[in-house]
């Protein structure tokens, strides 16, 4: 009995299980998680608890978009929560099981490879809080871990798949699905091509693998006719941007996301990166360890992944940020291919560096999160102000205040519509067809446009403030407008009820 539990109460388990409780306190710690995007799937969420009850209108404003499209598994669990736990804290719990998810799949998929590499677990704590997770893209940040938890499972059993592990295997592919497109993409990519380079001499393994993966992979098949995301001219494949790319890639641009970019701790990441590198292809020459199967295997994979992070676009029909999500999958990808230390002494002075930087990130994170949830309080000093069932249009002329690259006041007037069932005339997601809330097709829009809702945030001055006036209960202004029309029409058509500092609350005429 001792030693199964001495199995999983390792000096390098508990050691995990520490920074796992260190990286938790970020979010507790603090009222709110500062995003720019994550209140928004909070609020979209409540509207889906609460779209039965009758104390809000929400039924006379919004329908819900049931189709199986990718982005539902925030959205649902979060509903879910907020049937026990109020938004702020539901969203609290739900990014909590990501924080101790993340790296759980990581150790499950390098012991898959190969085991006893935990040094690699705790550098991953750095990729938590990257710069997507925090722009709020929490579907597609819950996926990462998917994702190498189905690469990991497969990789594990890819010599003997019974019936049950090809239901399993089916089963976390269709959950990945369910919680971001590219991910699972990726995921059936990946297999399949691993499967390639480890069966090539083997024609019928190859195909029964391509066949175990035909029922996840036929929801691609669903949801692509029906999607914008072939609309549209074609996208441009290119290396005009490798220059900028390699750039963002070699000063891991992609786990800054409140400060310019390169800062000191991701430019540390990289060094440990380009360390473990130059370490594996080191051993490798020297022959003092055996190469692993799944070495060579995955080296080519993070190959493939980082040639197509060079040529595709950073956009793929509606969705964005493409050049990023690859970049943290290949990444830790390319994981799986990094040796472990020879020798104790290094293995145990690596150890030490990580953790001591996996330690100062979660210090340095928390102390940013305190001064954006200062400013986003000042941000919600009116929302008592509010009545409930209000319509709200929301105005803001400064989207990121101390952020550097995270527009933490895009969707923040999100939080004025929590509790009260007031409606949001910046709610972004209706516009797409990957999100589960859209606006009645009878409802009047403040512009004509498909995506008016990128008008209110971005172009206030192509809106008819006066002529809409009789549509808003309230007017939110954050900033001082660009355009003097737009200061003028706020000033003659809509009544101001409360100011404080950038804040400014109007009454209009509905």
């Amino acid at each position: 009995m001792m030693r199964g539990f001495s199995r999983f109460y390792t000096k390098s388990s508990l050691l995990i299980g520490v920074l796992i409780v260190a990286y938790l306190l970020p979010i507790w710690l603090f009222r709110y998680f500062p995003t720019q995007d994550g209140v928004s799937h909070v609020y979209n969420s409540q509207i889906l608890t609460e779209y039965s009850n009758t104390a809000y209108q929400f039924r006379d404003y919004y329908e819900i978009n049931w189709y199986p499209f990718p982005n539902w598994l925030s959205h649902f669990s979060l509903a879910v929560l907020m049937f026990i736990f109020p938004p702020l804290i539901a969203e609290k719990v739900f990014l909590s099981i990501y924080i101790i998810f993340f790296p759980l799949a990581i150790r499950y998929f390098l012991n898959a490879v190969q085991p006893g590499r935990d040094a690699l677990v705790i550098l991953s704590f750095m990729f938590i809080y990257n710069y997507l997770f925090l722009m709020g893209f929490y579907n597609f940040a819950v996926s990462v871990p998917l994702f190498l938890l189905a690469l990991g499972y497969w990789w594990k059993h890819k010599a003997q798949m019974n019936r049950t592990r090809i239901i399993l295997l089916n089963l976390l592919i269709v959950i990945t699905y369910f919680a971001h497109l590219i991910s699972y993409a990726f995921i059936l990519f990946s297999i399949a091509l691993l499967a390639l380079l480890h069966f090539r001499r083997d024609f019928k393994r190859i195909l029964i693998t391509g066949c175990y993966l035909l029922p996840a992979a036929l929801l691609l098949l669903v949801y692509l006719p029906t999607s914008d995301l072939l609309a549209g001219e074609p996208p441009e494949f290119g290396f005009g941007r490798v220059e900028e790319l390699f750039a963002n890639l070699l000063g891991m641009h992609v786990l800054v996301a409140y400060t310019d970019s390169p800062s000191w701790i991701s430019a540390a990441v990289s060094v440990l990166l380009l360390f473990l590198a130059v370490a594996t292809l080191w051993q490798s020459r020297r022959g003092t360890t055996a190469v692993h199967a799944g070495q060579k295997a995955f080296l080519c994979l993070t190959g493939v992944l980082l040639g197509l992070y060079f040529i595709l676009p950073n956009a793929l029909g509606p969705g964005g940020w493409v050049n990023d999500r690859l970049a943290i999958l290949a990444i830790l990808a390319v994981c799986a291919w990094f040796r472990e230390f020879d020798r104790l002494r290094w293995k145990r002075v690596f150890t030490s560096v990580v953790t001591l930087l996996a330690l100062i990130n979660v210090v340095y994170i928390g102390v940013l999160f305190k001064n954006l949830n200062a400013e986003l309080r000042e941000f919600n000093a009116f929302v008592r102000r509010v009545e409930k069932n209000s319509v709200i249009l929301p105005l803001h002329f400064d989207a990121k205040g101390s952020s550097e690259r995270v527009g933490i006041f895009v969707n923040a007037a999100n939080y004025y519509c929590l509790d009260n069932g007031c409606i949001n005339l910046g709610n972004y997601e209706v516009q797409f067809d990957y999100f589960p809330i859209r606006f009645t097709s009878n409802f009047e829009t403040p512009t004509q446009e498909k995506e008016w809702v990128q008008t209110v945030h971005w172009r206030a001055e192509e809106i008819d403030l006066c002529g809409y006036a009789d549509n808003v209960d309230y007017l939110l202004l954050w900033g001082t407008p660009d355009e003097p029309t737009v200061a003028q029409a706020i000033e003659a058509c809509y009544t101001l009820i409360a100011s404080e500092g950038k804040l400014k609350l109007f009454k209009g005429a509905r």
